[in-house]
């Protein structure tokens, strides 16, 4: 018996191995494509509502057909390489760096999101984000998403494309970036572009408890990011355990040298049920936390500098509340000064 599984298996590798390399060989090759905006600005976008994933194939015209092996039924993608394109290196900071070289070999594009506003000067205007990961199953959990976003605008009943930035940031996980979401004006009335996400996206909120999302800006005019609050809200999923909080921006101040972006937050801090904390927290020592009550309330702002040299926490006072052993209403506070974050 032993002998004949032998004989069996010496035949039946070559013929798996034969399998193998093709479907391999019928794994498309992707596209080549450029990336060029001025060339993308006298394409017709219609008059009508914008529609993501026509816009996809317009700006990333690598469309992957039905019967492509790597298609995910679910999802319309593009599949391409752009030879001609200036190659950038992403960081992400989380638990531990990391980094990728964009754009990949192969790059898989989905639509993921579309935001319509007006300015403040009554112009229409449209924002269509757009994710690239190097897998297309929706499943990579740890694979990053490369957002990218496009800027419209309409003149004479006609959207017209603005701007166009294919690599604004690297975010999120299972394959996809958090798009564009909202605008923001600061009491100066300047408007930044804003994104709640970038974390645990592409997959079901189910699936996680907590669930972290970080806070991103963009400015407008140039489709850059100038701001991200890793941790700024933490929502619970499921049986609620405590340990939730949500970040808001309250303005943002800006010169030549430096962005000044002032931050409140608030929430409920369970050390039982504690993976991570908000960032206001970052500069309070592990001895100094752990003299803080098993369970409060807090509000904190802070005063966050940008400059071309990095960021600092300018200023942070925290307002801890919480009920002591007889009952009673207590209040701490917390202050810390210009602390460097990168």
């Amino acid at each position: 018996m032993k002998k004949l599984s032998a004989i069996v298996s010496l035949f039946l590798f070559p013929a798996l191995s034969f399998l193998s390399g093709a479907q391999e060989s019928e794994l498309k090759k992707p596209k080549a494509i450029s990336l060029d905006p001025e060339k993308m600005k006298l394409l017709d976008f219609g008059s009508g509502a914008l529609d993501p994933d026509k816009i996809l194939f317009q700006l990333f015209p690598a469309p992957m057909d039905e019967d492509d092996p790597e298609l995910v039924e679910w999802r319309k993608a593009a599949f391409w390489s752009c030879p001609t394109c200036e190659k950038r290196v992403f960081k992400v900071f989380d638990d531990e760096p990391e980094e990728a070289t964009i754009p990949y070999a192969g790059n898989y594009t989905v639509a993921s999101g579309a935001y319509e506003y007006k300015t403040g000067t009554g112009e229409s205007r449209a924002i269509i984000s757009f994710s690239t990961s190097d897998h297309n199953d929706g499943t990579g959990r740890f694979a990053r998403g490369v957002l990218s976003v496009a800027l419209f605008e309409k003149e004479n009943n006609q959207w017209k494309l603005v701007d166009f930035n294919p690599f604004v940031n690297l975010q999120g996980s299972f394959t996809l970036a958090s798009g564009v979401d909202g605008v923001f004006v600061s009491k100066r009335r300047e408007e930044y572009l804003l994104i709640h996400g970038g974390q645990a996206n592409g997959v079901s909120t189910e699936d996680y408890w907590p669930l972290y999302q970080g806070l991103y800006v963009l400015d407008p005019e140039t489709l850059q990011e100038i701001f991200h609050l890793p941790g700024a809200s933490c929502q619970e999923n499921g049986e609620a355990l405590g340990t939730v909080w949500e970040s808001e921006l309250i303005d943002i101040q800006s010169s030549k040298t430096e962005t000044l972006f002032f931050i409140n937050s608030k929430g409920l801090i369970v050390k039982e049920y504690l993976w991570d904390l908000p960032a206001a927290f970052e500069f309070v020592t592990e001895a100094d936390f752990k003299l803080l009550p098993e369970r409060f309330q807090f509000e904190a702002s802070q005063m966050i500098s940008v400059t071309a040299s990095g960021s600092t926490v300018k200023k942070t006072s925290i307002s801890i509340h919480y009920k002591d052993e007889k009952g009673m209403d207590q209040q701490k506070i917390v202050t810390t000064q210009s602390q460097k974050v990168r």
